[in-house]
């Protein structure tokens, strides 16, 4: 570039950013931006290129596989740089939170006219495959209320496309997530209950060739793999065959070239544990240089009363309420019908909404009814840190938000940033195009924890709940204080070897809060082949061994019985009498098992039939907490958005709960 050229280019980038009168700031411009830091954005072009030891990527998909429909197709896909085999992990270095809405279609069925849009903008992304129920996501969850329960599954998940064909197969599996509290416990830590419980979501590559360089990864979100492991699938023969996938190379293969051209790099953190006391947090996985992109972080829109709820049990006491409140206030205003409305009529007074855990990783403004969700790989780790501006001796803030103009500017035809709150609301699909980026304010080293400026809202937020601490957190929402023998369900999995009968807990208990599930099919026509009690009422069955049994959609209620010594079953008589006891916690169990929420009828044991089954060992039984007896359920709880308030990214027409 010639010394002109460039003195041409700065006085036409100076007279349009700077020059420009206010009148003519386009709508999408951030509210409250001021001219100067307008001029210090860097130039959309000028960002260095993705690390060529980039593994995945985001780009814009070809514009042949850009069409949205309600398989959940997206505009933008995750890219593999290198090759990678099959069984290997997609993230080595770690998975991704499971967060899960909490008995979403309770407060739908119950909703008065003054919610009535409580869950359709969540409803549209179930629709279009951002969320997904509980019940048949295979990734935990099922018992944390009495509701439906919806599981939402931030990064990979969410952000991959899936395969365009109908019996098209998808190319990676997500295994089992973990779940403990992160060392922070209800009763010594203000943090519980604020955070996701389960995390550690990896996906594993599945296609006989493995993924190459330039393949795109593609998400089973139709339960294809499931399907498979039961010969469900209509196409299994084509997938035997050693193929990598049904889906054409041409629509789910870019040149490496292409991908760091246009891509966005997203391994450059993985979660890890915090540094700086939080528990899990997101850390560098090379050294981001300042002012490089750290991560592209794609958002989805949310109305801030969807992520309002109450309980089942909840929800009849409002009704009843209501109900008597009705009759009270007959002679009130009327809505037409000669009652009152609905809009006017409160809860009981010793009621008030419950949040969603979910708000807690939302991105918001104070002065707007929209949030901004974050489903980007692995942000949803990033903890806060005061900006360096701010008087402190810890830790800083080292990465920003602003939009990707760069992501925004290839695929999407209209900005919903120009959108006001109600006509967000009236898109048919969740407006995909929001492209955030996380921006390295310094040059950040290997495995050094990414930390972002939550904002001064949040700061105060947060201050007030800690100081309160452990008074505003050591309650259930039934009122009743904490008791010491709490456990949580996965300690109860470690610390329990030999499982108690039915009887022997009459005597010792287990803690209130957990129950036993078992791993196990239902199967008509293996109950039916079975040796039968009292046939109608009495089944019994052994326990079997089957491919895909181990999934969280199999994990039933179930009761222990009887437990025997697990010798083995084909010794002779002199054979058990050498062999001796087994080894400690070597057992077979008996147990009634029960129907759990959420199962398809030809999956549910008949009402009034107790269904035994025999055989089951211990690695079969899991500790299950029982609905709102976990730490997200706490009353005290931390609840607060991160504050962008001071980031300037929400556009002016948003703020809708601006005082005049």
């Amino acid at each position: 570039m010639t010394p002109k050229t460039a003195i041409v280019r700065i006085f036409l980038f100076w007279f349009l950013c700077c020059s420009a009168p206010l009148s003519s700031v386009p709508v999408v411009a951030a509210a409250d931006s001021g001219s100067d830091e307008a001029c210090d954005a860097p130039d959309v072009n000028e960002y260095p290129p993705p690390p060529k030891s980039c593994r995945l990527l985001l780009s814009p998909r070809p514009s042949s596989s850009q069409d949205i429909d309600d398989d959940g197709d997206r505009k933008y896909g995750i890219y593999s740089a290198v090759t990678i085999p099959k069984n290997h992990p997609l993230t080595p270095l770690g998975g991704d939170l499971v967060l899960h809405l909490i008995d979403v279609s309770t407060s739908n069925e119950h909703k008065t006219s003054a919610h009535v849009e409580n869950t359709v903008q969540l409803q549209k992304w179930k629709k279009h495959g951002y969320i997904q129920e509980a019940a048949i996501s295979g990734h935990g969850g099922n018992y944390e209320g009495l509701g439906d329960i919806w599981t939402v599954l931030p990064g990979i998940s969410m952000l991959g496309a899936s395969p365009q064909q109908k019996q098209g197969r998808p190319n990676i599996w997500a295994s089992i997530p973990e779940n403990d509290e992160a060392s922070h416990p209800r009763h010594q830590s203000a943090l519980a209950g604020s955070f996701a419980l389960h995390y550690n979501l990896t996906h594993q590559v599945t296609v006989p060739g493995g993924l190459e360089g330039g393949d795109e990864v593609l998400v089973d979100r139709s339960g294809w793999h499931r399907k498979r492991a039961l010969m469900l699938n209509s196409d299994d023969t084509a997938v035997n065959d050693g193929s990598s996938n049904n889906n054409s190379k041409d629509d789910t293969t870019m040149s490496i070239d292409h991908l760091f051209s246009h891509g966005t790099c997203l391994d450059n953190i993985y979660p890890g544990k915090s540094f700086n006391g939080h528990g899990r947090g997101a850390l560098a996985s090379r050294l981001i240089p300042s002012g490089s992109i750290v991560a592209p972080v794609p958002v989805l829109p949310l109305p801030r009363d969807e992520l309002k709820f109450l309980r089942l049990k909840e929800w009849k006491k409002v009704t009843s309420f209501r109900k008597r409140l009705l009759k009270e206030t007959a002679g009130g205003k009327s809505d037409g019908e000669g009652d009152v409305t609905e809009d006017e009529l409160p809860l009981p007074p010793d009621m008030e909404w419950r949040q969603q855990l979910l708000l807690n990783y939302c991105y918001g403004h104070e002065q707007s009814s929209v949030l901004l969700f974050p489903y980007g790989v692995f942000v949803n780790y990033i903890n806060h840190a005061p900006s360096a501006s701010e008087s402190t001796d810890g830790p800083v803030a080292n990465v920003k938000l602003q939009w990707s103009e760069r992501l925004m500017n290839t695929t999407t035809k209209l900005d919903v940033r120009s959108l006001t709150p109600s006509q967000l609301w009236e898109q048919s699909t969740p407006p995909e195009g929001l492209i955030l980026e996380l921006v390295a304010l310094k040059d950040i080293k290997p495995d050094e924890e990414i930390l972002l400026d939550y904002g001064s809202i949040w700061s105060e937020a947060w201050k007030e709940h800690s100081d309160q601490y452990p008074e505003s957190i050591l309650k259930l929402a039934d009122d009743h204080t904490l008791e010491k023998e709490y456990s949580p369900a996965y300690i109860m999995d470690d610390v329990v070897t030999n499982l108690r009968t039915v009887e022997e807990q009459t005597q010792f208990p287990y803690p209130e809060n957990v129950f036993t599930a078992c791993f196990y099919r239902y199967d008509t026509e293996a109950t039916t082949k079975s040796d039968t009690v009292n046939k109608g009422k009495t089944e019994a069955t052994p326990w079997k061994m089957s491919l895909g049994l181990f999934d969280m959609t199999n994990l039933r209620p179930c009761k222990v019985i009887s437990r025997e010594p697990a010798n083995d079953r084909f010794a002779t008589p002199q054979q058990l009498k050498q062999q001796g006891q087994p080894p400690q916690g070597k057992m077979l169990y008996t147990a009634i098992i029960q129907n759990r929420p959420g199962l398809p009828a030809n999956e549910r044991i008949p009402k009034g039939t107790k269904h035994i089954v025999s055989g089951i060992p211990r690695g079969a039984f899991r500790f299950v907490d029982r609905p709102y007896a976990s730490d997200i359920h706490l009353d005290g709880a931390f609840r607060h958005n991160i504050g962008v308030d001071e980031a300037k990214i929400y556009p002016e027409v948003w703020l809708d709960l601006k005082s005049e």
